[in-house]
């Protein structure tokens, strides 16, 4: 306001509700005691979002801070901390049912609402604390048309896993036209027929150990319009998750960091896209999945124990699966090692884009060089060494193997990335270059990353850190110009 003059009720209607709709949920609805023409600006804000952290005071994150420092759960000062932390969860559950209440007093035949998004999240001590977030998903689902919501639980403290588990009101469902649901922590699914047939995208986030492996499992068989599902953080250890669903229309499949001792994709007819983070997971095998086009295999496995025949079979069995494949990541985030070089005949036969990353610096690089020859269409190879100061211990036990293949030809290949390069990977690129008839592009970088856009998408990034002496690139360059089966139109060396 500049002289006297309001501005800001000067804009039009369309612009106002824009701008309000960027601020939180809470900001937003107090815009009401603005003015009498922005009363009703809450009534069609499109996303509403009620979370209990908004409205937890500062002092509890530094209480819980101090809490999780290791201390045994026995001593004084650990009872009076949970019991600070209960209070103040007991007193801002009471405020934040309070506000929820009378908003939704205020919204109480309010026939012209209508809402795209519905956020909550609250503590849940006692069954009773969850009357308020029936209230509100009941009128959202029921009365508003919301489309897309999303419900987490958040522990209480000092209940262990004794928190009682949140149950979505079993009425409202049936009745809905939500297309996107979302079920964090302490939630558990109702039954799945409630549903209905609309529901094309759940998320389950954080599910508890408790969760029987069949409910994953009758995911996919029975929600017969779901085309995309996200497992992530979801507990269920000594289970094997088996997924053998024909008839399921799922495109879109991502399982992370859960806890399956085993995943097995037998049949998922329909599938797209597949990202699986792999943590406490021992293997995936792969069965039919003849519609799978982008890839992401991330393992994050400990210990050194993960070169195995075992393990050997398990890759070598998603050769020649997915027919129809283009785009691959595989990401190794944590072990020293993870497979044998592979002979198999199986194929990729469409594969287009691969992607090996965070590759150990002592691993045996010839893997990704196999993969090239297993992938006949690969127009594009990256590899992601991750920098390191000192020299490890390199094994060079398929030199051999190479050798033997050096009458072999890759007729596609035309673009070659290596970050992390050293003069440790030369006879990787010279039978890479004496073998590609179709190279024209290859960047060789000291260091980098890799940015990624998405689950399957990426970009190569360099590090402006390391640099390549004089006799160093000329030794590359005459190595590439004794090998090459064509000359290259760029190298670059960074």
């Amino acid at each position: 306001m500049a002289g006297g003059e309001d501005r800001l009720s000067a804009l039009p209607d369309e612009l106002i509700l824009l701008i309000v709709s960027r601020l939180d949920t809470r900001t937003a609805l107090s815009t009401a005691v603005l003015a009498r023409r922005w009363a009703r600006i809450p009534r069609e804000l499109p996303e509403l979002d009620f979370r209990v952290s908004d409205v937890l005071p500062p002092e509890y994150d530094r209480t819980v801070t101090l809490r999780q420092r290791n201390m045994p759960r026995d001593t004084t000062l650990v009872r009076i901390l949970d019991g600070l932390m209960a209070r103040c969860e007991m007193d801002t559950m009471m405020t934040f049912a309070n506000g929820v209440t009378s908003f939704l007093e205020a919204a109480d035949g309010s026939q012209d609402r209508r809402l795209k998004t519905l956020r909550l999240e609250f503590f849940q001590r006692h069954d009773d604390d969850g009357v308020c977030a029936d209230r509100m998903i009941n009128a959202a689902v029921g009365a508003w048309g919301v489309e897309d919501l999303e419900v987490v639980v958040r522990p209480a403290s000092g209940e262990d896993d004794q928190t009682p588990a949140y149950s979505l009101p079993h009425d409202c469902l049936s009745r809905s036209r939500l297309r996107s649901l979302t079920l964090g922590m302490y939630c558990t699914l109702p039954e799945l027929h409630s549903y209905g047939t609309q529901l094309t995208r759940l998320v389950l986030r954080d599910m508890p150990a408790s969760t029987p492996v069949d409910i994953y499992e009758r995911v996919f068989k029975d929600f017969t319009q779901l085309q995309v599902l996200h497992l992530t953080s979801c507990r269920c250890a000594h289970h094997t998750l088996v997924v053998d669903a024909p008839s399921s229309q799922i495109r879109e499949l991502v399982v992370e960091e859960c806890s399956f001792l085993a995943i097995e994709l037998r049949d998922l007819p329909m599938l797209v896209r597949l990202a699986c983070c792999l943590t406490d997971t021992a293997s995936i095998v792969f069965g039919s999945l003849p519609c799978l086009v982008d890839t992401n295999l991330t393992f994050s496995l400990e210990g050194d124990d993960l070169v195995t025949e075992h393990c050997e079979d398990d890759f070598d069995s998603f050769l020649g699966m997915s027919p129809t494949m283009t785009n691959l990541v595989i990401r190794l985030t944590r072990p020293r090692r993870w497979i044998k070089p592979s002979c198999s005949e199986r194929q990729l036969p469409d594969l287009k884009r691969l992607l090996v990353t965070d590759l150990p610096s002592n691993w045996d690089i010839s893997w990704p060089f196999g993969l090239l020859m297993t992938a006949p269409l690969l127009e594009v190879l990256h590899i992601h060494v991750p920098h390191s100061e000192t020299e490890p211990e390199y094994h060079w036990r398929c030199m051999s193997l190479s050798k033997s293949r050096s009458n072999l030809r890759h007729y596609r290949l035309k673009e070659l990335v290596i970050i992390g390069f050293t003069q440790r990977h030369i006879w990787l690129l010279k039978h890479v270059v004496s073998v590609c008839t179709s190279l024209r592009r290859i960047v060789l970088l000291k260091d980098g990353h890799v940015h990624y856009n998405g689950l399957w998408a990426w970009q190569m990034v360099e590090k402006q850190t390391c640099h390549w002496t004089h006799d160093e690139k000329m030794a590359v360059r005459r190595m590439i110009k004794k090998f090459e089966l064509r000359p290259l139109a760029e190298l670059i060396m960074g």
